[in-house]
């Protein structure tokens, strides 16, 4: 029998982790009741630590803005598994840069139709989009 590898676990919570960003992401997802079996809120909490770490390495040249580049980086390192971790989080990094608090912010505001509200995606993308070019040049 195989040794228990902690990265097959970090992948699995990484994995959950994007679900439940996944489910704040798209809108009107929500609202959907088997969702929140799948994408519970509380399993947002991981990012807390591993968005910025993330976003930090990509600072420091040691992980690629890249989800693929970054997969075989740490593969080549750590193994596979760690490499499927690696991936998930640039992944979901990502997409809280660029997409997902505004997607949330829309859907938890009390007048979702309100005319501020509308640009927030854009305003969003630009941010995170910057953030993300200041990153690619850090990498190269």
């Amino acid at each position: 029998m195989k040794p228990f590898d902690v990265w097959t676990l970090a992948a699995l919570v990484a994995a959950l982790a994007l679900l439940a960003t996944l489910r704040l992401s798209v809108p009107g997802a929500q609202r959907v009741r088997r969702l929140k079996l799948i994408a519970h809120p509380a399993l947002l909490l991981p990012l807390i630590l591993t968005v910025p770490m993330t976003v930090g390495l990509m600072l420091a040249g040691m992980v690629p803005i890249a989800p693929t580049a970054a997969q075989a980086i740490v593969t080549a390192n750590y193994g596979y598994w760690a490499g499927i971790a690696a991936l998930i989080t640039v992944v979901t990094a990502e997409l809280w840069l660029l997409w997902t608090p505004a997607i949330a912010a829309r859907g938890m505001a009390r007048n979702a139709d309100h005319p501020g509200l509308g640009g927030l995606p854009i305003v969003n993308l630009l941010f995170g989009a910057t953030i993300l070019a200041l990153l690619w040049w850090a990498w190269n």
